[in-house]
């Protein structure tokens, strides 16, 4: 997962052509689907060539979860670092909303390479890793189920809002998945921030 956060300040000029990449993809979702974008059209449309493409992207599924852990490193993928399970949930439906029509589109992608089978590894991976950094041994296999079974819940609940209009607000949104989390992981996330605070 890369560091956006680091690479929009250290590397301003890599970070904006990703980004010239995206808004562009946006305009050509608004009447061709994803899946039937081709890097071709993609760089007729912005006058970059394939060549800068493939320096910055693997294929055209790769914009939108480029544009997905883009803003995920600045809500979800800091869960239980420095934000709480529902600080890190409510901005993430914040900032999904006010890329609404980009998600919108990006979201009607189902395959293994989709916006939303991605997010889903990416949270399982980064809760796994940090409640078991927290307990300081292994989860157990029941804990790696309830895991399991709120992040698929919360992967398809969250394309589903992203299909359907973005609501309820993102504070209702962020409070249900909150209070569907199983209690041992945030007990265990929480306390990571309540302690840096």
């Amino acid at each position: 997962m890369p560091d956006v956060a680091g690479e929009e300040g250290s590397m301003g000029g890599q970070w904006e052509t990703r980004m010239h990449f995206v808004e562009t993809l946006n305009l050509l979702m608004r009447t061709c689907p994803l899946e039937k974008v081709k890097v071709t059209h993609l760089c007729k449309a912005t006058g970059v060539s394939r060549a800068t493409f493939y320096e910055h992207f693997h294929d055209i599924f790769d914009v939108p979860v480029w544009f997905w852990d883009h803003l995920m490193e600045r809500s979800l993928y800091r869960i239980g670092l420095d934000l709480s399970c529902y600080e890190a949930h409510f901005q993430k439906f914040a900032l999904l909303r006010e890329n609404k029509e980009f998600f919108d589109n990006a979201f009607k992608s189902d395959d293994y390479n989709s916006v939303c089978e991605h997010g889903g590894r990416a949270m399982d991976r980064i809760m796994v890793e940090r409640a078991a950094a927290r307990a300081g041994h292994p989860l157990a296999e029941e804990q790696l189920l309830l895991i399991e079974f709120f992040r698929t819940g919360a992967q398809y609940m969250t394309r589903d809002w992203v299909r359907h209009g973005m609501e309820p607000s993102p504070r209702v949104m962020a409070r249900l998945f909150y209070n569907s989390m199983p209690a041992f992981l945030v007990q265990l996330l929480d306390e990571g921030v309540a302690q840096l605070r």
